[in-house]
């Protein structure tokens, strides 16, 4: 061993997991002594359980010395009382992003916070776990991200505290139920949002926010979730009609709704990407459809959509003369032995369609979905099937 020089030694030992660059310190002082260097090289965004790490104290205490100076998102779950103290004894002066999440969800309360003040003095983005009211939020300085889905004793007082003094870019509630926000008389002034870019809540939560929708000059993310979604987009958009024509959408995407295709063309939506999830009706209440009705979607994206029947698919497909990409994935379709003639699709188009079929199947047969392409097009093309990304969320809003 040495044979071999530093720099050789650390670019092997960076190779190797946690796991096992932990048992290479116990084996050679200098493994050691030059682990620091590979971690403070290696890390300057952690992500990682404490529990499948299964750091010793003493080992955890080494990694965040080593990292404490140079580290600039810490990620940490399944954290114990033990380790969130070994944590709290070192001071991360270049960390903007801490999430964290302990074993038991209860372990920290609201006398916790001045420590992690103290800990991470530059935090703008905070998602914390545990028995928090919202006492002493206003004091992280740089706070504009802020996460309380899993602080369910947060306090409706305190929400509006840390909106009104922080102002911030980013936050994430899903938190209240219903009783408390009926009899809670929140009012967040304008200037306390107007710094907002991304919204997550129920649905419940959104009346403290839709009155000053059109003045959030800045929002480009909308995430609303709940129980119960079918049929909610028409009420939804009734709802944020302001965000709706104000606002050109780069994503929208539903999940276990009805009548989102339906509604999208109703509202007349500018929508780059529909992506439409889980819908068993997706195209049964349309009707006939016209090339107008897609004057303004670029690309249509169907995941696990049941698709009932022959001549809905032949509508759709011959009258999408705007949309660029059309995408069936893992959907279930109750006919089998489709054709795809080519030269029909591209009659009533000018620009080229790709078509995007990955992983369907049969409902009667259980076995893939058999299709055929029928000719060639220059204006339609079949790409080699492909799964897209979903967030998977009830209704999500990507605005330009």
């Amino acid at each position: 061993m040495e044979v071999l020089n530093d720099d050789t030694l650390i670019r092997i030992l960076g190779y190797l997991d946690l796991k096992s660059q932990q048992i290479m310190m116990t084996l050679h002082p200098r493994f050691f002594q030059l682990m620091s260097i590979v971690w403070c090289l290696e890390y300057k965004t952690v992500k990682l359980s404490l529990y499948e790490a299964n750091f010793s104290l003493e080992h955890l205490r080494h990694f965040f010395r080593s990292i404490c100076n140079t580290v600039q998102v810490l990620h940490l779950r399944m954290m114990c009382l033990e380790q969130y103290n070994v944590l709290i004894s070192f001071i991360f002066p270049k960390v903007h992003d801490f999430r964290f999440a302990t074993v038991p969800s209860k372990l920290l309360s609201d006398s916790d916070i001045p420590k992690l003040i103290r800990t991470f003095p530059n935090l703008k983005t905070f998602s914390p776990h545990g028995n928090f009211s919202g006492r002493y939020f206003t004091d992280f300085p740089l706070l504009e991200r802020l996460t309380l889905t899993y602080c369910k004793y947060f306090s409706v007082e305190n929400l509006a505290n840390v909106m009104k003094e922080r102002k911030l870019k980013e936050i994430k509630l899903c938190l209240f139920d219903r009783r408390t926000i009926e009899s809670s008389h929140l009012c967040l002034p304008v200037a306390s949002l107007e710094n907002l870019e991304s919204i997550k809540l129920e649905v419940d939560e959104l009346p403290w926010f839709e009155d000053h929708l059109e003045a959030l000059n800045r929002l480009s993310e909308l995430t609303v979730c709940g129980s119960g979604f079918m049929g909610t987009l028409p009420l939804l958009c009734r709802k944020l009609g302001c965000l709706t024509q104000k606002h050109h959408f780069k994503i929208l995407e539903t999940c276990n709704t009805t009548d989102t295709l339906c509604t999208v063309i109703g509202s007349k939506l500018r929508v780059d990407a529909l992506k439409i999830v889980t819908d068993n009706y997706l195209l049964e209440d349309m009707g006939y459809f016209s090339p107008n009705n897609f004057e303004y979607i670029k690309q249509l994206f169907f995941k696990s959509c049941c698709i009932q029947e022959k001549k809905h698919l032949n509508n759709l497909m011959h009258n999408i003369a705007n949309v660029e990409l059309v995408s069936f994935e893992q959907c279930v379709f109750t006919f089998d032995n489709y054709q795809f003639v080519a030269a029909k699709i591209a009659e009533k188009r000018n620009k080229l369609l790709q078509v995007n079929l990955y992983q369907n199947a049969c409902v009667f047969t259980k076995l893939p979905w058999v299709f055929t392409v029928v000719g060639q097009h220059p204006l339609v093309q079949f790409l080699p099937g492909r799964n897209y990304e979903y967030t998977y969320e009830p209704i999500y809003m990507y605005l330009k």
